[in-house]
């Protein structure tokens, strides 16, 4: 295995940095005065929120979950007053998803959080360090897009 010693750190470090994400994430929304809407169905207002005319598939798809789970997600949302739903009007199996005023100020709220969060990090790195981290989650997302898991071998506990 390359340097395992190297990708175990790096590994503990992006799980640590996954589980406090979340937590500051809810913590945030929460000093905001939201706190009727999980940091999961933040992220749906979000991607909702970047095109007014997404289809439930292609939200689901961006997401990266399935068509059930962002229904689940998509009803809860329109029962609290942040999403409408709507059918298509040229083809009525296809259903449209617009945001509230209500829900444009929970995804203002998020993005600010993200900035500032990132423009601390910015604030910490050389400009060519910052355009290097810039292509490392490119290439760390081109990765995860691709199928590189299937050569793993199933973990044996013997």
């Amino acid at each position: 295995m390359k340097n395992s010693s190297l990708i175990s750190n790096i590994g503990d470090l992006f799980f640590e940095f996954q589980s406090k994400l979340q937590f500051f994430e809810r913590e945030y929304l929460k000093k905001n005065g939201i706190d009727d809407v999980t940091p999961s169905e933040v992220k749906v207002l979000f991607f909702i929120g970047m095109s007014n005319t997404k289809s439930m598939s292609a939200i689901a798809d961006d997401l990266k979950i399935t068509r059930g789970t962002l229904s689940i997600s998509v009803n809860n949302l329109v029962k609290k007053g942040y999403v409408i739903r709507t059918r298509h009007k040229q083809d009525r199996r296809v259903i449209i998803l617009y945001l509230t005023k209500k829900s444009v100020i929970i995804v203002k709220h998020y993005r600010q959080f993200y900035y500032a969060l990132l423009s601390s990090l910015l604030e910490t790195l050389a400009p060519e360090q910052a355009v290097y981290l810039e292509e490392v989650l490119q290439k760390l997302n081109n990765i995860i897009e691709t199928n590189f898991y299937e050569g793993i071998e199933p973990f044996h506990d013997n």
